[in-house]
């Protein structure tokens, strides 16, 4: 059993304030123009850069949403100009949050406030997940019949489960409890990462893909996440100097409350006599450590890069999809198909062919670029107009368009 990566995987945030009339009318346009075209448009407000989308979201009377980028935030703004109105929320993303750290990714949330001209008066922390990953032996099986209640046998009898996943009759995911509250998730990591293509995550874990699979091994995570309900109701949290203060006793007593046992037991047998797992006592040490110290040492450059290069994976097989549709709606015969990539060609030299259709063309492509931005291993964001000049590929570094 070898620990892989710790830190935080999740952190939403409300905020008592509100957005200036200017930001607002932007916002406005910009979801007017999302309605129209059925898709998320670029937003451009000072210094914040975003995607609006069409919709907004009733619970909270959030009148627009926000997407600042794969390693940056997820926001919520509300119309309304109200001191006291609870009108800004926004949602973290794990990548964020394993890239640059829990103080780094809050200092960029405040950045992004500060460029929208956001007045905030306080903040109220609704939910943070701490995640704690390991790579473990091709012989670990997950048993729901040995996570414990303390004082009690099973969890079972008393309703705490809140899901179980299996596959080929062997268990890959649990859920204890329930959100707005508590939940203590176990789950296969590595599944999860390659169904929903993360990509970085290979990156971030120091893990070759190839190797893991050629080992056998697992990797299974153990995530812990405290809502609303019960950092406010049950310890009182609701700042970031309250969560500073208490957010390691909420963690440790949830893995104290809750415990996976390394066997199951009989009806007769205390529980509190049988150790816990390994992987247990693992996780617990970890929290009971500097919670706030943790990184995984991946750069915020090396993230983006592999999500680029997941990105024109994807492209690069729509086109080729596109490609095999368009050969049968062009009647090409499947033994003569040596014409069809002069055909693409053809096509796509008539759409930018002629100062007309070019700037259309050119048009097109700034729309996309907002949408990507150029960076080397370090995380240094290269000049739009070197760029422009040389391409990513002929600039003599490793620059990379990465996906935002």
């Amino acid at each position: 059993m070898k620990l892989i990566y710790s830190g935080f995987d999740g952190l939403d945030v409300t905020f008592k304030g509100y957005l200036p009339k200017a930001a607002i009318d932007v916002l406005e346009r910009g979801k007017e123009g999302a309605i129209e075209l059925k898709q998320n448009q670029p937003v451009d407000i000072g210094d914040f850069h975003g995607f609006v989308g069409p919709a907004g979201l009733r619970d909270g009377g959030y009148s627009f949403i926000v997407d600042t980028g794969e390693l940056g935030f997820k926001w919520f703004f509300s119309k309304s100009q109200r001191k006291n109105n609870w009108g800004i929320r926004v949602s973290c993303r794990s990548a964020t949050l394993a890239t640059y750290g829990f103080d780094g990714t809050v200092a960029r949330m405040y950045a992004e406030l500060d460029a929208i001209g956001a007045t905030v008066f306080e903040e109220a922390i609704s939910r943070v997940d701490f995640a704690v990953d390991w790579r473990l032996p091709e012989g670990f099986r997950l048993d729901p019949d040995c996570f414990a209640m303390h004082g009690t046998s099973k969890l079972r009898g008393h309703k705490e489960i809140g899901g179980e996943s299996w596959r080929r009759r062997r268990c890959t995911g649990l859920t204890i409890g329930m959100m707005p509250g508590r939940q203590i998730c176990i789950y296969d990591k590595r599944a999860e990462i390659v169904e929903k293509r993360k990509e970085h995550w290979w990156k971030i874990w120091g893990i070759d893909r190839n190797e893991l699979k050629a080992s056998g091994d697992q990797i299974f995570r153990v995530e812990i996440r405290a809502g609303k309900e019960h950092l406010r109701k049950q310890f009182g949290i609701k700042s970031w100097s309250d969560l500073r203060a208490k957010l390691g006793d909420v963690f440790k007593i949830a893995l104290t409350r809750i415990c996976y046992k390394t066997r199951r037991w009989e009806d007769h047998e205390n529980t509190s006599r049988i150790p816990d797992n390994d992987l247990w006592v693992g996780v617990r040490e970890r929290i009971e450590n500097d919670l706030f110290e943790w990184s995984s040492g991946a750069t915020p450059g090396v993230v983006k890069q592999v999500m680029a290069k997941q990105q024109k994976q994807i492209i690069s097989a729509m086109m080729v999809g596109l490609s095999a549709n368009l050969a049968v709606l062009s009647r090409v015969s499947p033994d003569k198909l040596s014409g069809l990539p002069q055909m693409v060609f053809d096509m796509i030299f008539d759409n930018v062919e002629g100062d007309r259709k070019a700037k259309e063309f050119r048009a097109k492509m700034r729309k996309v670029q907002r949408k990507y931005e150029f960076y080397d291993d370090d995380g240094v964001i290269y000049d739009e107009s070197t760029i422009g000049a040389c391409g990513a590929e002929n600039c003599g570094g490793t620059a990379s368009p990465v996906l935002q």
